[in-house]
């Protein structure tokens, strides 16, 4: 259809009538007509958008650049006519999704110095001794389906105990035993 209206707009402007291009292209009147007067429309579907290209931009911005800050007073910063909600779809689009922060419990002084003596106590101990400690992420263990904190289990050398507990890790580790035995 595209090169037929293309080929009618020549034909009529070299100046052939109606008649004539009828002849040639094999189509009537009202094609030509229709044609002649049809004018492309930018695609556009759905409510005009109410924040430009440079608006959009200037929100990525100063999400990026200051994480913690809210949608609201990124809309008061940068006087926005807009709503918050809009605020935040832009930043959606931008592929900033709304995190909320870990709560962290606090380090004191005496923690930091716990920590550190631990870590000069252990430097020089060797992978078999770290084997034999568990390392969790503090989540809850569960053995065999069921939601108590202790699992029985059948092995070679009769019914064990088996007792799940705690430790703080570092991002680093992993699980190198799935149990202790009590």
């Amino acid at each position: 259809m595209h090169l037929k209206r293309t080929l009618i707009k020549k034909l009529i402007g070299e100046g052939k009538t109606y008649k004539e291009v009828q002849k040639i292209i094999g189509c009537s009147a009202k094609m030509i007509s229709n044609a002649l007067k049809w004018r492309a429309k930018p695609e556009r579907r759905g409510r005009k958008r109410k924040t430009t290209i440079k608006m959009d931009r200037r929100i990525t911005r100063m999400a990026k650049a200051q994480p913690m800050i809210s949608s609201r007073m990124i809309k008061d910063s940068l006087e926005l006519p807009v709503s918050t909600v809009t605020v935040r779809r832009r930043l959606c689009e931008a592929n900033l999704f709304s995190r909320i922060p870990r709560k962290v419990p606090l380090l004191k002084k005496r923690h930091v110095q716990k920590r550190l003596q631990f870590a000069k106590e252990h430097v020089n101990w060797p992978k078999e001794k770290w084997r034999n400690i568990l390392w969790t992420d503090e989540s809850k263990i569960v053995l065999f389906g069921s939601k108590e904190s202790t699992a029985s289990c059948e092995s070679g050398l009769g019914l064990a105990r088996l007792a799940l507990t705690r430790a703080w890790s570092t991002a680093s580790n992993r699980f190198l035993e799935s149990s202790a035995r009590v």
